[in-house]
């Protein structure tokens, strides 16, 4: 595991004004019992025999709706037709190009090339060429691919490197990198100082940097990102400059905790590759598992009581809606959302596990149900 130092300054504020509960959850108070709709997306690709849990396999499309999946081991790309079929686009790198710790891959807005992340290795795969990218030095956290080119989202935690972080940078660390040439420059610093949580646990300090600060991004319309939260219902638009533009928050946008199981002492030592001191006895519950934009709707493949859902926010009218996923069982893994021509994709992140699709016609005709908790937010104007 890279070494550590922890973020020793203040970080400025956001501030921001609440504009309304969105949508219909405006006029519909909190139900108790509230039934929502259940839908089961079609199976579309996938082979069980060939699942492997050790290798990644990533799901993604660009800006014209074809779909792909890059797989791991061999950074060999497929694309999944309509159909369903599934053709060979890009073959195999090879050994050279195999990595089977794949963390994070983003693919660009026109289908050419891949941003890959492997531990603390950045890369850029287009066609048969792999180019290693600078090291950011910050935690990456997640990376997405806009059409102004790669950004990463990372933790005010330093990830090594020979380089040394100024103190104007430890002051007000970057939240969100965008690369310039051979240079990763910031395009946003973090919020803070103030955790997002209510009287967090003690814990490590980095094991609850990453529980309150662990986001996904998605690229938006015209350069502008989104990003979620993973660990609190917390979405943010970002524009293309790195301002925030609007954000929606269920329930606070606060993390909760919860006792770890033993299933999450395993999955924290398989993280860390070594066994972790069991003395720290909180984790922070998992909300956002999947993200994805098209035109001017975000979906969220979420956590709720109820089972796993899909989220869909309408930027338009400010409307957060959901369905529950019924027939997807995707563990303890993340998952990938991409939009295609045809639907909405949902892919497991083992390679060989199941590619399900909901086709967009059904998804407008579905019996969505507001979330009544979301509360949508803008910057306050200076």
């Amino acid at each position: 595991m890279r070494h550590l130092d922890l973020t020793k300054g203040a970080i400025t504020s956001a501030l921001f004004v609440t504009l309304a509960v969105c949508g219909r959850a405006a006029q519909n108070p909190p139900v108790a019992n509230r039934t929502v709709a259940r839908v089961s997306p079609e199976r579309v690709a996938g082979d069980p025999a060939r699942e492997n849990h050790q290798v990644s396999q990533f799901l993604a499309a660009d800006a014209k709706g074809r779909v792909f999946l890059l797989h791991g081991d061999t950074l060999a790309v497929d694309q999944i037709l309509p159909s369903g079929k599934i053709v060979s686009w890009h073959g195999s790198q090879g050994k050279e190009g195999s990595d089977a710790e794949l963390s994070d891959a983003a693919l660009s807005p026109d289908g050419s090339a891949w941003l890959l992340a492997s531990g603390d290795k950045l890369s850029l795969l287009s066609g048969d060429d792999l180019r290693q990218l600078p090291a950011p030095h910050w935690w990456v956290s997640s990376l997405t691919y806009t059409t102004d080119g790669p950004v990463l989202a990372v933790l005010p935690a330093w990830g090594g490197g020979t380089d040394a972080a100024s103190k104007a940078e430890w002051d007000k660390p970057p939240l969100l990198l965008k690369l310039d040439g051979q240079t990763w420059e910031t395009l946003s610093v973090q919020d803070g100082p103030k955790l997002m949580s209510e009287k967090p646990p003690a814990l490590p300090s980095f094991a609850q940097i990453k529980a309150e600060r662990d986001i996904k991004l998605a690229a938006g319309r015209n350069g502008a990102l989104w990003a979620a939260q993973q660990n609190a219902y917390l979405l943010k638009r970002y524009s293309r400059q790195g301002a925030v533009e609007e954000s929606v928050a269920v329930n606070g946008g606060r993390v909760q905790w919860k006792e770890r199981t033993e299933e999450d002492w395993k999955d924290l030592d398989r993280a860390l590759g070594r066994a972790v001191n069991r003395s720290h006895e909180m984790v922070a519950v998992r909300v956002v598992r999947g993200l994805t934009a098209q035109a001017n709707r975000v979906y969220q493949v979420v956590e709720t009581p109820e089972g796993v859902a899909l989220d869909r926010w309408d930027a338009d009218t400010e409307a957060l809606d959901r369905l529950l996923l019924g027939g997807i069982a995707p563990g303890r893994r993340y998952v990938d959302l991409a939009a295609g021509r045809d639907g909405l994709y949902i892919a497991g992140r083992g390679l060989g596990e199941p590619i399900w699709r909901l086709e967009w016609q059904r998804l407008e005709e579905a019996k969505w149900k507001a979330v009544p908790e979301a509360v949508a937010q803008r910057p306050r104007r200076q």
